[in-house]
């Protein structure tokens, strides 16, 4: 079963987070993140930017689920505004 958010100091794999799947968690694998402390100590939008740089095809998706999961939330439950945000912190990295 997906787990909700999780504290940063969580040893909780990331792929038993909500919104990640076996794709997901392997990419972030790739860059070194296997547990919810790392995701949160390297931030969703770096994650998402050195994964994005690895796979052409890692979509905003990717960004708007790693948010999702660390705020325990459905990706398609994120605002409009905090996506637009997440999507301008990205382009701003």
């Amino acid at each position: 079963m997906k787990r909700a958010a999780a504290k940063a100091d969580d040893a909780t794999p990331v792929g038993d987070l909500l919104n990640l799947g076996p794709v997901s968690t392997a990419w972030l694998g790739e860059i070194g993140v296997g547990t919810t402390s790392d995701l949160n100590r390297l931030g969703v939008v770096a994650a998402y930017l050195m994964v994005k740089a690895r796979h052409a095809e890692a979509s905003l998706n990717l960004l708007y689920a790693l948010h999702g999961a660390v705020m325990g939330t459905s990706w398609k439950n994120i605002s409009a505004a905090t996506k637009a945000k997440l999507k301008r912190d990205a382009d701003t990295l």
